[in-house]
């Protein structure tokens, strides 16, 4: 037994040390090598160029070759990813598309809100004040003109100047706004204070009022701007078109003029069932697909795919057969002039107003690998007899916007839907 034990003792002790040699003379399994941030950085850049040239509709504007050199000469300085931002800007400015824009996410930007909009393309009329705001207490009207802000006169709207990083001209971030502005003719100064930026979607809930038309009476509202997050949104508009038809109207308004771009699906949602069809009309591709846009059952469809921001929340309303009036400006912006195009070819429609802003596209957009994402227009819009809308959309009847009237009685483009309708016969019996 003494020897037995001795034995296994030895074994296990000529184990150890075969054990322990191998591991000595075993040769390591290689690492490869990451490659280094700037050949990374490199394919991102020629990833975006690539997907840029097959999905941008703006995409021939663009001189790739030339892009492509200096992008070659920018690889060995490449050693974050901001080192991407300015050659990727550069292309986005050649394509001169107002929808092309960088986006990054941690970039800290003036978080200061004015509340208040103003139209393209020279950013000086007041469109919107918002209600109950420091703009609005501090005296600020729809109608003012605003020649400078704190000294410095408004910068114009400029393709080549985009959003936050691609923007050439430096943001004012002081914490306030000393706005020197005409009102009828009148120079003024009005200074506002502003706040930490608060997002509230919409900013206005829908409103809207009965007029006369003819011997009856004609439902106007104003569709304010959704992004698409307010679920509430289509039945909150659904809700006024009721209340405006509790005594049955003979021809609706739609004022779009104040509707500065948004959720397309969330409009079509809203006011789907005044199309008149299932099928009002589509996106139109580079690369000559498409895809249709559908309005079955107050449930908003892309394709086959239901969009959650057109769902119905709570009791819906389809009112009758009845002319309709669209109101455009140039603040009818992106996915508003979508919806002009859903509403094209539907009998019984007339437009009012100014030429849209041009821009009825479809916003498509790429993730780079440092999370930031590239958007531009990558479809054109299409209505329900195959017409193609590729730039401002110009009114039925063009009448000017006086500002200072807008909504009112005494605004022009209101009347002149109002006297259109007044001779159809839904308003005459």
């Amino acid at each position: 037994m003494k020897i037995f034990r001795i034995f296994s003792v030895l074994l296990v002790l000529l184990s150890i040390l075969l054990s322990s040699c191998s591991a000595a003379t075993e040769t390591p399994t290689p690492t490869k090598a990451p490659p280094p941030m700037g050949a990374i950085l490199s394919q991102d850049i020629e990833n975006s160029f690539q997907w840029l040239q097959a999905n941008a509709l703006m995409a021939d504007k663009v001189d790739w070759a030339d892009l492509r050199k200096e992008a070659a000469i920018l690889k060995p300085e490449l050693a974050v990813s901001t080192d991407m931002y300015p050659i990727l800007c550069k292309a986005l400015r050649q394509l001169r598309d107002a929808n092309a824009w960088l986006f990054v996410p941690d970039l800290e930007t003036p978080g200061f809100a004015s509340d208040y909009l103003t139209l393209t393309p020279e950013y000086t009329l007041v469109a919107w004040v918002m209600p109950d705001s420091d703009a609005e207490k501090a005296g600020l009207q729809t109608g003012d003109v605003i020649k400078g802000v704190n000294g410095k006169p408004v910068q114009p709207y400029n393709p080549d100047n985009l959003w936050v990083p691609c923007n050439t001209v430096p943001l004012d971030d002081s914490p306030q706004e000393v706005l020197d502005i005409l009102r009828e003719g009148q120079p003024m100064t009005i200074t506002i204070e502003r706040k930490t930026y608060q997002y509230s979607d919409p900013l206005y809930l829908p409103t809207g009022r009965n007029l006369e038309a003819g011997s009856g009476t004609a439902g106007y509202f104003e569709l304010p701007t959704a992004s698409g997050y307010y679920e509430s949104f289509p039945g909150e508009v659904q809700k006024l078109m009721k209340e405006l038809d509790s005594n049955p109207v003979c021809g609706w308004i739609i004022d779009l003029r104040r509707t500065f771009s948004g959720d397309f699906w969330s409009y079509m949602g809203a006011v789907g069932s005044l199309l008149e069809t299932e099928l009002p009309g589509g996106f139109a591709y580079r690369d000559g697909t498409h895809d249709i846009w559908a309005y079955r059952d107050q449930e908003v469809f892309w394709g086959e795919i239901s969009m959650p921001e057109g769902l119905l929340v709570g009791e819906g309303y389809v009112p009758k057969h009845v002319p309709v009036a669209l109101l455009i400006s140039p603040g009818t912006q992106a996915a508003s002039e979508l919806l002009v195009v859903a509403f094209s070819g539907r009998t019984d429609l007339r437009t009012f107003g100014e030429p849209t802003f041009g821009l009825p596209t479809l916003v498509t957009q790429k993730p780079l690998l440092d999370g930031s994402r590239l958007f531009v227009s990558g479809a054109y819009s299409y209505d329900r007899n195959q017409t193609t809308f590729d730039g401002p959309i110009v009114p039925d009847v063009t009448v000017q916007t006086n500002w200072g009237q807008f909504g009112s009685d005494q605004d022009m483009v209101v009347r002149s839907a109002v006297d259109w309708l007044s001779t159809q016969s839904t308003c005459q019996q």
